[in-house]
């Protein structure tokens, strides 16, 4: 995947830094629940692939200890690069193409990753040979499918519903990302051969001007404007949704946040 395939390559950092950061603070906790729950301990060996601002990076890094390690990859280290833990290593690296070690890690995680990659695949079957054996995987990805106004009376709704299903799908048809991806994330393991497989999947319910709300905001505006350009709404009708984004009485159905892990053997 190249850098210029991913839909905010062009944001400036300090915006692109806020999105990631409300990201991380909706999605942060969820995951190290799962992360305590498989296990992470002292003298781990973990990759954190497409590891972005850092934050389970580092916390990975705190639970490993000096006897352990982290590898925390991205395409573009950005926001890595003030990274200072000694058992943190920062890496610039293209998952679906650069070499990994193999057969080193107790675990391998990634977040809204694979959903923007042409080859996923590709992806999962690197951080797989990657593993030792008995070690885990650990997959979050979202899923779209439900994004849509609790309320579908309330005022500007069903202008909201329209005009998010067909961006939604733009970003789908032109293969920068596939935002339907989440449900996927269980029969990748398993495709793999993972054992001990385990599923879930949290649907974040918003409100509008709270931080998963202003962080969906944030994505929206970084892909509207060609979507505006081909015609497919008019700035007036982003102008709308965007409000609603700010609207504290407008409720709205987020990503379904799927999470699946297994071990390998």
């Amino acid at each position: 995947m190249s850098e210029e395939h991913y839909f905010a390559f062009q944001s400036k950092d300090e915006y692109e830094r806020e999105r990631l950061g409300l990201l991380e603070s909706v999605t942060d906790p969820k995951s190290v629940y799962r992360l305590e729950a498989i296990g992470v301990t002292q003298g781990w060996n973990c990759l954190e692939a497409g590891a972005g601002t850092g934050s389970i990076a580092v916390w990975l890094a705190n639970r490993v200890g000096h006897t352990g390690k982290v590898v925390a990859t991205d395409i573009n280290t950005r926001f890595l690069q003030n990274l200072s833990l000694q058992n943190l290593e920062v890496r610039i690296h293209d998952i679906t193409k650069d070499n990994l070690e193999e057969n080193y890690y107790d675990l391998a995680h990634c977040r809204a990753l694979l959903a923007h990659l042409r080859e996923p695949e590709r992806a999962i079957e690197r951080m797989s040979r990657a593993l030792k054996r008995g070690g885990w995987i650990f997959i979050e990805e979202p899923d779209y499918g439900l994004f849509e106004a609790i309320d579908p009376h309330y005022p500007s709704a069903a202008a909201f519903n329209k005009l998010m299903r067909t961006g939604l799908d733009a970003i789908q048809k032109s293969g920068t990302m596939n935002p339907y991806f989440g449900q996927r994330v269980r029969s990748l393991g398993e495709k793999l051969g993972f054992q001990e497989v385990g599923h879930e999947a949290i649907v974040h319910v918003c409100r509008g001007g709270e931080t998963w709300a202003r962080m969906q905001a944030m994505t929206i505006q970084t892909s509207a404007p060609s979507m505006i350009a081909e015609g497919l709404f008019t700035q007036e009708e982003f102008d709308v949704t965007i409000r609603l984004f700010q609207d504290s009485e407008f409720y709205f159905l987020g990503d379904l946040g799927f999470k699946a892990w297994g071990k390998r053997f």
